[in-house]
């Protein structure tokens, strides 16, 4: 699964950290003082310096830091690694992060059988502090495999500034949503209520859908329904959305995305995405102005229960083979639940009490038109669990069988079955057992 670093980044809310004032603080997770001792740690380079943080205050424990590629290009490399070691009988770091949300995955499993069950050694009493789909999404076989260290949760992003000069009420329901861009396709044409030009599409529309295409039902094996009416439906509710330009098939993350409807005349009226588009891509990428989005609660369908997707939510991964679980756990418990370490770690914590210093400190940025905090907050818990992390590539599958072919003009719903068909390939090499 290709992720992009920018996923887990939100580097761009740095400015919000106010890291002097709050470095002495922390959420009751604090590190403990028995941890002592040397421990070899791989991160990438997001997480470089809040890395480097826990080495400075905490000079009883000594880290050999290792920086790697922690997107689908490293999961490559961490897994011909792991292999070399576990065949060595050596050189094991005692604790990864990855940005790849699936690799704890197959870390957790044979043949590389790396990942150290958290259940019983992680403080259970921190472990509360988590959402339930974030700890589901860490649970593999039963076994506790990773700590997220930020999540992911989809929102509705809102123009507030375009919405309020078009006369247009915030959508709570995909139909509203829907009747909403046929609406503006008419009377604005040229301006977009979302995308689905991304290698994770999939993620952002079929998942809050409950479509079963990355649902485990049992160990190893996985259903994938491309059939099923919580599919079928949100395909049928897109078509006519993506042919008129509405939700062009067109990546956030390009250029023609961001001179089409981006800058000081930018055309997003609305937009689906995790809640780390907040500034990285709205105002990073796309370089909206200060001043006009916000967000709202994620779309749920007619008047069923709201439940929604995620695209990213970064692990950390212990070693089973640590030699010093101590020092690593500590590690692993201080990064992710102290204000302290969150003031130098982008994106929303994972841990609850931590998550809520900095939601206070997001609403009060000034870039957005409206606090976003309590969106985020409720969206984190709102993940639908029955789409599983799985050890094979969906990303590339939705890329290839999917957004090409909405380019050249195909519907989504006659994609489906390529969909389908692409999952359960990948599904079947990783050896899984596919069923319907």
């Amino acid at each position: 699964m290709k992720v992009k670093r920018r996923w887990f980044a939100l580097t761009s809310l740095a400015v919000l950290a106010t890291a002097a004032a709050l470095v002495a603080t922390s959420t009751g997770g604090a590190s403990s003082a028995k941890a002592s001792g040397s421990i070899t740690v791989w991160v990438d380079a997001v997480r470089l310096p809040v890395t480097k943080l826990y080495a400075k205050t905490h000079p009883n424990v000594k880290l050999k830091i290792v920086t790697y590629d922690g997107d689908g290009n490293g999961a490559s490399t961490m897994q011909t690694k792991i292999q070399l070691w576990n065949r060595t009988g050596k050189g094991w770091p005692d604790v990864v992060f990855s940005e790849q949300a699936n690799d704890p995955v197959w870390m957790g499993q044979k043949p590389f059988d790396f990942a150290l069950d958290l259940k019983g050694i992680f403080p259970a009493n921190l472990l509360k502090g988590w959402p339930a789909p974030s700890l589901a999404q860490c649970t593999v076989n039963g076994r506790l495999v990773c700590l997220q260290d930020n999540l992911a949760p989809e929102v509705l992003y809102v123009n507030k500034k375009l919405m309020t000069q078009f006369g247009y009420s915030v959508p709570k329901t995909w139909q509203q949503w829907a009747a909403l861009g046929t609406k503006v396709a008419k009377e604005h044409p040229g301006y977009i209520i979302g995308n689905i030009g991304d290698s994770y599409g999939h993620w952002l529309y079929f998942w809050p859908d409950k479509c079963p295409i990355s649902q485990v039902v049992g160990r190893q094996t996985v259903r994938i329904n491309v059939g099923d009416v919580h599919c079928t439906r949100m395909a049928t509710l897109l078509d006519p959305l993506i042919k008129s330009g509405v939700v062009p098939a067109v990546s956030v993350f390009t250029a023609d995305f961001a001179t089409k409807y981006g800058g000081d005349n930018d055309k997003i009226l609305l937009m689906p995405g995790p809640v780390w588009y907040a500034k990285d891509i709205f105002s990073g990428t796309l370089h909206v102005p200060a001043g006009e989005l916000t967000a709202a609660l994620p779309l749920r369908w007619n008047n069923e229960p709201l439940v929604t997707g995620q695209v990213g939510g970064g692990p950390w991964i212990v070693s089973k083979h640590t030699k010093n679980q101590a020092a690593a756990i500590d590690f692993v418990k201080w990064v992710t639940t102290t204000n302290q370490a969150k003031t130098v770690a982008p994106g929303l914590p994972s841990y609850g009490p931590a998550a809520n210093v900095w939601l206070k400190r997001l609403d009060k940025d000034p870039y957005f038109a409206a606090p976003e905090g309590a969106a985020f907050k409720a969206a984190a818990s709102l993940v639908w669990q029955g789409w599983n992390m799985v050890s094979y590539q969906d990303q590339p599958v939705w890329s290839n069988s999917v957004v090409t072919q909405l380019v050249a003009g195909k519907s989504l719903s006659d994609l489906l079955g390529g969909l389908g068909d692409g999952l359960a390939n990948n599904a079947k090499a990783a050896g899984y057992k596919v069923v319907k």
